[in-house]
């Protein structure tokens, strides 16, 4: 018996939800950004953009699944067709940022039905992306693809149990760290009265859902990154998630607002999976630029202590690399945005002008 490829261009969702909740409860752990909870929602919203579903199949039992979007060839940056895993290649549409990419795949099958999607890869288009991932390993080895591989750092905190006390946690911050958080809480107490936390669960009234976008849009709508909420797909994608609810998935959206006395001063809105918290995004009160008012570093400190006495074990800031992230971490990770491009003649001279155009571009910044 061999495992198998099967190449999916029409499907049912409900079949999608039904299969990938069967496999997922077969592994260990899952993030939420490859199980039905996150996939559903973007099959919905990309139906025009035609997802393939590649299933890696053995004794006709599913043990590897993915999606891709093919995309045609956008001139110089990218000259070939090329094809999407888990995202479109349309940047309004990925602005909702898939991190921690991968196959949903048994652990045992993991490696091989990488192997065998690539084979599939090859000859359909030239250009692969494969974004973002902390797996990139198997991905890089396929003998018939030129790779490219940019890490981004992650970083998150591992939640002991006495994290549960904000004191605790911020004891093992370095001191600097720990000094500004704790005069910056003195200062919030002292000016707008004492720091609580709301959670408001997975569904948001629709008044703190607005409060998080008029937040976010004044922080990052003039940033080159911009924000989320100028963007009617991404607030689409995230409603749908936020109503999507299965037995069959331990994911939920969860959003928590934190108040100086009845002053919201910002909220968090998360991914809980598995025991794990991943911080997607905060909307946050800038009230006043005093530098003692340190509105971020706080709600995270209580974010922390939140969801330690909730039972959970990482709180994960995901990828991007920040001040506030390297202050407030423990640990740190690598992701990683990979593409592939297939070996002939033409993506050949596409490496050799690549490297050539680098080269003068090096040569010319000295």
């Amino acid at each position: 018996m061999q495992l198998q490829l099967v190449v999916r261009q029409y499907y049912e969702l409900e079949d999608v939800a039904n299969a990938t909740s069967a496999l997922a409860a077969t592994m260990p752990s899952v993030t939420p950004f490859i199980e039905p909870f996150w996939l559903i929602p973007w099959l919905k919203q990309n139906q025009d953009k035609h997802p393939i579903w590649l299933q890696c199949v053995y004794d006709d039992t599913l043990v590897a699944s993915i999606f891709v979007v093919m995309k045609e060839p956008e001139g110089l940056p990218s000259p070939f067709s090329s094809g999407w895993f888990n995202k479109t290649g349309d940047n309004q549409r990925d602005q909702i940022w898939i991190e921690f990419n991968d196959l949903l795949a048994h652990p045992q099958w993991h490696d091989q039905s990488v192997g065998l999607i690539l084979n599939w890869c090859k000859t359909v288009a030239r250009d692969w992306r494969f974004e973002i991932t902390a797996s990139p390993a198997p991905w890089l080895t396929h003998s018939d693809f030129y790779t490219e591989s940019t890490s981004i750092p992650g970083y998150a905190v591992t939640l002991e149990k006495e994290f549960a006390n904000k004191d605790a946690y911020l004891a093992q911050c370095s001191s600097n760290t720990r000094s500004r958080i704790r005069r910056a809480i003195k200062y919030i107490e002292a000016h707008y009265g004492a720091v609580t936390v709301r959670s408001f669960g997975n569904r948001p009234p629709e008044a703190v859902w607005d409060e998080i976008a008029q937040f976010h849009l004044e922080r990052w709508q003039d940033t080159e990154q911009g924000s989320g909420f100028d963007n009617p797909d991404f607030v689409a994608f995230h409603k749908a998630l936020m109503m999507h609810k299965s037995s069959d998935t331990p994911s939920r959206c969860d959003f928590l607002g934190f108040y100086a006395g009845e002053q919201c001063i910002g909220y968090t809105y998360n991914l809980l999976s598995n025991g794990n918290v991943f911080f997607y995004l905060s909307g946050i009160n800038y009230l006043e630029s005093s530098n003692r008012f340190q509105p971020g570093l706080v709600i995270h400190t209580y974010a922390v202590s939140y969801y330690t006495e909730q039972g959970y074990t990482r709180y994960d800031f995901m990828g991007g690399d920040s001040q506030y992230k390297r202050s407030l971490s423990n640990y740190q990770y690598e992701l990683f945005m990979i593409r592939l491009i297939r070996k002939d003649w033409l993506t050949a001279i596409f490496q050799t002008l690549k490297m050539l155009k680098a080269k003068i571009f090096k040569r010319n910044s000295r």
